[in-house]
C-alpha cells in the first residue's frame, strides 16, 4: 500500500459515510458512460417519425461535456471533506431521528449538534443560461445516489441503523422566502428516506428556530452536501428590506452554521452578488472557499459542440454527412452562439415545422428556425448572406480556367483588331 493510500485509510478510519462515497466513485470512461444519452445512435434512427425523435432530443440525447470529469472529482472532493470530521463513532446525533419521526420528541427540545470544524466547504458554479449547469449537475449528482440510505448496524456505525443522505438539491427563485426555501431542503430530505420530518415543521415559529429545526435535521441525516440552483435570484441585503426573503447575509450565516458543504448554481450574474462592493471580503472567502467552477462557452471547434452539431443534423434532421460541411457548422453556431439549449430549440422547431433540409433550402430552414425560436425581435439575428456552396476547385484546376478565360479574352481582342483592319482597307480602297 502506497503512503498516499495510507493517509487516506488514516483520515477514512473505517467512517461508513466516506466508505460509501468511495465505493461510487467512477473513473472517468465510467462517468462518461453513465451521463451520455444516445438513443440516435440506433439503426436507421434518422428514418423514423419526427414525432418520435422529438423524444428521443428532449429525453435521450446528451453529450457530456469536456470539463465533466473535473467537475465531479470536485464535487466528490467537496463531499469527502464534508464526512471526514463527522464519524459515527463520536458523533451520535442520528440516534434522535427515530424518536422525532415518532413522535417522542419535538427537535426544539433535542440539544444543539456539536459545531463541525472545518466541515463546510463551498463552490460558485457559473454558466450562461442554457448552457447545461442543472443538467450536468443532475446527472453526476444521480451517480452519487447510494444504494440504500441507511448503513447497517455495525461496530463502524456505533451498532446503530445509520442514515446519509448524501446531497439534495434546491432551487432559489425570485425573492422566495425564507420559510419556503428550509421547507425545500426538508421535502428533499423526505423524498429521500420516505419520512415526514416537513410536516413537523412547527409553522409559527421564527424563522430562526425553523433554521436551528432544519439543521438539526441535516445533521441527523447525515447530508453530504446541499446544492442550491439559480443562486442569482439571492436578493442583496443592501438593496432590500424584505427580512422574509432569502438574501446574500442569510446564505452566509445558514452555510456558516449548517457546516455541511454547498455548491451554489448560477448565471454570470450570480458573481456579483459575492464580488458587490457592499460584500465583505470575509463573507466571499467563506461562499466560495472552494473556488469557482466556471463553465466554459462552447466554441465552434470543440469536441462536444462538433459532435452535437453532427448528431442533431445526421440522426434527427436527416442530412447526409456531405451536407454537414465547414459552412452548415458556421451557419448553425452563428445562430445559436455555442449554446445547448439554442441548438435544441433549433433542431426541435425543424422537426416539428417538418422543414425541407435538402442542399439548396437548408441555410433558409435554419433561418426559418431561429426566428421562430425567438420572442424579442432584438435576439433575431440578421439572415446569413448567401453562402457559396460550390466545391473549391484545385489550384491546378483554378489555373486551367484563368487560362481558358483569358484565351477567351484573347481571341475575341484579335477578331476586333481584324475587324477594324479590314474596315479601314475598304476605306483605302473607296479613296
Amino acid at each position: 500500500m502506497t503512503e498516499a493510500n495510507l493517509l487516506l485509510e488514516q483520515w477514512i478510519d473505517d467512517n461508513p459515510f466516506i466508505t460509501s462515497l468511495q465505493m461510487l466513485k467512477l473513473t472517468e470512461s465510467e462517468l462518461i458512460s453513465r451521463l451520455s444519452a444516445r438513443d440516435d445512435i440506433t439503426p436507421n434512427y434518422s428514418a423514423l417519425p419526427n414525432s418520435t425523435k422529438r423524444i428521443g432530443l428532449a429525453k435521450r440525447f446528451y453529450v457530456p461535456p469536456e470539463y465533466a470529469f473535473d467537475l465531479y472529482n470536485q464535487i466528490h472532493h467537496m463531499i469527502l471533506i464534508g464526512y471526514l470530521n463527522r464519524h459515527p463513532k463520536t458523533d451520535d446525533y442520528d440516534k434522535y431521528l427515530n424518536l422525532v419521526e415518532n413522535g417522542e420528541v419535538s427537535v426544539k427540545n433535542l440539544p444543539a449538534p456539536n459545531a463541525l470544524l472545518d466541515a463546510g466547504t463551498a463552490m460558485l458554479c457559473m454558466g450562461r443560461s442554457g448552457h447545461g449547469k442543472t443538467t450536468v449537475h443532475d446527472k453526476m449528482l444521480e451517480t452519487l445516489n447510494p444504494f440504500g440510505n441507511f448503513h447497517p448496524p455495525s461496530e463502524n456505525t456505533g451498532f446503530r441503523r445509520l442514515p446519509q443522505v448524501m446531497f439534495v438539491k434546491t432551487y432559489i427563485k425570485s425573492a422566495t422566502s425564507k420559510k419556503a426555501f428550509l421547507v425545500s431542503i426538508l421535502n428533499a430530505i423526505d423524498k429521500k428516506l420516505n419520512s415526514h420530518l416537513t410536516a413537523k415543521l412547527p409553522s409559527r415559529d421564527t424563522v430562526g428556530e425553523q433554521v436551528d429545526y432544519v439543521i438539526k435535521i441535516c445533521r441527523m441525516v447525515g447530508l453530504g452536501l446541499l446544492v442550491i440552483d439559480d443562486i442569482q435570484w439571492v436578493l442583496n441585503s443592501k438593496t432590500t428590506k424584505d427580512n422574509k426573503v432569502v438574501t446574500n447575509v442569510f446564505l452566509e450565516e445558514f452555510y456558516n452554521d449548517l457546516g455541511v458543504p454547498m455548491i451554489f448554481i448560477g448565471t454570470p450574474e450570480a458573481g456579483d452578488l459575492f464580488s458587490a462592493p457592499e460584500q465583505s471580503e470575509q463573507s466571499e472567502r467563506r461562499l466560495i472557499s472552494d473556488g469557482k467552477f466556471v463553465l466554459s462557452d462552447h466554441f465552434i471547434e470543440h469536441l462536444t459542440w462538433k459532435t452535437m452539431v453532427k448528431a442533431l443534423s445526421m440522426n434527427f434532421l436527416g442530412l447526409s454527412e456531405k451536407l454537414v460541411d465547414k459552412e452548415f457548422e458556421h451557419a448553425i453556431f452563428y445562430y445559436c452562439e455555442g449554446n445547448i439549449s439554442k441548438l435544441k430549440r433549433l433542431v426541435n422547431h425543424i422537426l416539428i415545422a417538418n422543414l425541407s433540409m435538402t442542399k439548396s433550402n437548408r441555410f433558409n430552414s435554419l433561418y426559418t428556425a431561429h426566428a421562430a425560436t425567438h420572442i424579442r425581435k432584438e435576439s433575431i439575428k440578421p439572415k446569413i448572406p448567401t453562402v457559396d456552396v460550390t466545391p473549391a476547385y484545385s489550384a491546378e484546376k483554378t489555373a486551367q480556367i484563368d487560362d481558358k478565360n483569358t484565351q477567351k479574352k484573347d481571341s475575341k481582342n484579335q477578331e476586333r483588331i481584324d475587324r477594324i483592319k479590314r474596315l479601314q482597307a475598304l476605306d483605302m480602297g473607296d479613296e
